[in-house]
C-alpha cells in the first residue's frame, strides 16, 4: 500500500496544485496531510477547501494552531480573516497525531510539541528518542521543510518536505511516498518522492520570524 504523505503547503495554491497532479501520476492508495496549510501564502482558504474537498486525513500544524487561535500578529490575523469561522474551526479540531496501525506514525514536529524543531542533522539516538515511542516503523514528521529519509534500526525516521515553502535549496514542492515492499531492516521501504518540475512559487513574502524565534 502506497501512502503520500503532503505536508507545509502554506497556502501556496500554485505548489499545492502541482503535488496534487503528480500524485494523479503516482496513484497512492492514501494521502494524509502533515498540516500548516494555510500561513504564510496568498490563498490559504483555497488551499484548504482544495484540501477538504479531496478528503486527505491529517494533523495539526503550528501555524494551523496559531491561525486556528488567532494569534495576535499581523500575518496570522490576515489568513484568518480570509479563512472565517468554519474554515477556522476546522482547522481548530484537527489531531495532533494519525498513524496507520503499527506501520505509519505521523506527527507535525514531535509526538508532543507542534512547534520543536528536529533537523536532518540530528544524530541517531535523538531522532530514535523522539520518534521511536510512537511505535511505527515509519515515523513521519514535517515542520522543518527539509525532506529525508533515515533508517535507524528497525526504525525508518522521514520528513516529508514542505509543499509550499521549502527549505532545502531546491525550490519545487516536495512531499513523502511510503510504499510497501523490501529493504533491509524490515518490510517498508519509504522512497523519497513528489519532486515536481511543474511547480512554481506563488509571489508572496513570507512573514515568520516570530517561527522562528518561537
Amino acid at each position: 500500500m502506497k501512502v503520500a504523505l503532503v505536508a507545509d503547503v502554506h497556502g501556496n495554491l500554485t505548489a499545492l496544485e502541482a503535488v496534487i497532479a503528480d500524485l494523479e501520476r503516482v496513484q497512492p492508495d492514501l494521502v494524509v496531510h502533515g498540516g500548516e496549510l494555510v500561513f504564510n501564502g496568498p490563498q490559504p482558504s483555497e488551499c484548504l477547501d482544495r484540501i477538504r474537498e479531496l478528503g486527505w486525513p491529517g494533523v495539526l500544524g503550528n501555524t494551523d494552531e496559531a491561525v486556528a487561535r488567532r494569534l495576535d500578529e499581523p500575518a496570522v490575523s490576515w489568513a484568518a480573516e480570509r479563512l472565517g469561522e468554519e474554515r477556522l474551526a476546522w482547522l481548530g479540531r484537527l489531531p495532533l497525531g494519525w498513524r496507520q496501525a503499527d506501520r505509519i506514525a505521523l506527527v507535525h514536529a514531535t509526538p508532543d510539541d507542534l512547534y520543536r524543531i528536529v533537523w536532518p542533522e540530528a544524530d541517531d539516538a535523538e531522532l530514535e528518542a523522539i520518534y521511536g515511542p510512537l511505535g511505527a516503523a515509519v515515523a513521519v514528521y514535517c515542520h522543518i521543510h527539509r525532506g529525508y529519509v533515515r533508517q535507524i534500526g528497525k526504525l525508518t525516521v522521514a520528513n516529508t518536505g514542505s509543499v509550499g515553502l521549502p527549505d532545502d535549496g531546491d525550490p519545487r514542492a516536495s512531499y513523502l511516498l511510503v510504499g510497501e515492499g523490501r529493504c533491509t531492516t524490515g518490510a517498508w521501504t519509504t522512497t523519497w518522492s513528489g519532486r515536481s518540475p511543474a511547480c512554481g512559487r506563488a509571489a508572496f513574502q513570507p512573514s515568520s520570524t516570530w517561527l522562528r524565534s518561537t
